[in-house]
């Protein structure tokens, strides 16, 4: 894939040369073993919720529509979706184009209790390790940029260190690379990642090939704003959704993830 896909992973390699510096692989996996954080189990989260299943995202902007944060505190945002029935949260970490950090990651992870997707462009086993070390119950893979061997090599280390991977897929050879390598959480993605526009038609194309291999967790991704939409692809066979920006601009983001749960109740601590 050409555009702005290529380019962020192309900035991101350039970006990793220095953070490498700042904490070298060593460290880092020193920090793994003197840290406390178990593991959340993802699975559970999403298949036992009561209501529909929600992986709200902290997303500050976006290379397409900008700003998204509002001069709310992003730790705040995910104490809000927390206390409003968010089976698990989505945190982006790559800064550049979508004004991410990694310590918003681990400031999440210190208070709530959801699992947390560290959502970035990862490609090199640092990342992983840095995702482990910082907090996250699991990572984001992007099918549509690594090669079928690289995906496995990637889902195979995060394995080793507990953490499941979400592979994000857009097409039928997406889905065809997430199967061979054995991908148990699918992400279905609605976005094209090379002009940030949304197309439903994706999903409801992708699902029902989804459904052709037993026991995977489907994520339906992006262009979701109503509870409708849910309820049609809950029927068609999805498990969860990940939302972000019509949770970040939404007037009442607790009262809009509450709408998207299926809860209409209202969080007095929003």
């Amino acid at each position: 894939m050409t555009g702005i896909l290529d380019k962020i992973f192309c900035d991101k390699k350039v970006e990793l040369g220095t953070v490498k510096r700042k904490l070298a692989l060593p460290d880092l996996k020193m920090r793994i073993a003197n840290n406390k954080y178990e593991i959340r189990d993802i699975r559970m989260s999403l298949e036992s919720s009561k209501m529909s299943s929600i992986i709200a995202e902290i997303k500050p902007r976006t290379p397409f529509k900008g700003e998204l944060l509002n001069k709310h505190d992003p730790v705040d945002i995910a104490k809000i979706y927390a206390e409003n029935g968010a089976a698990a949260l989505s945190i982006l970490t790559e800064s550049s184009y979508f004004g991410g950090s990694i310590f918003t990651l681990e400031k999440a992870r210190g208070c709530v209790d959801v699992p947390l997707l560290r959502k970035d462009f990862i490609f090199d086993e640092y990342q992983i390790y840095e995702a482990r070390a910082f907090g996250a119950d699991f990572f984001l893979l992007i099918a549509t940029w690594l090669d079928k061997n690289h995906l496995a090599d990637l889902l195979s280390l995060g394995k080793e260190l507990g953490l499941p991977a979400l592979v994000e897929t857009h097409n039928e050879n997406d889905m065809e690379k997430a199967f061979e390598v054995g991908a148990s959480i699918l992400g279905i993605n609605n976005r094209d990642l090379t002009n940030g526009k949304t197309d439903l038609e994706i999903a409801r194309r992708l699902i029902p090939i989804a459904l052709q291999v037993p026991d995977k967790l489907m994520v339906c991704e992006s262009g979701i704003h109503s509870r409708n939409e849910i309820e049609e692809f809950e029927k068609l066979g999805a498990h969860s959704f990940l939302i972000g920006e019509s949770l970040m601009t939404a007037e009442n983001i607790g009262v809009k993830l509450r709408e998207f749960t299926g809860d209409r109740k209202i969080s007095t601590k929003n």
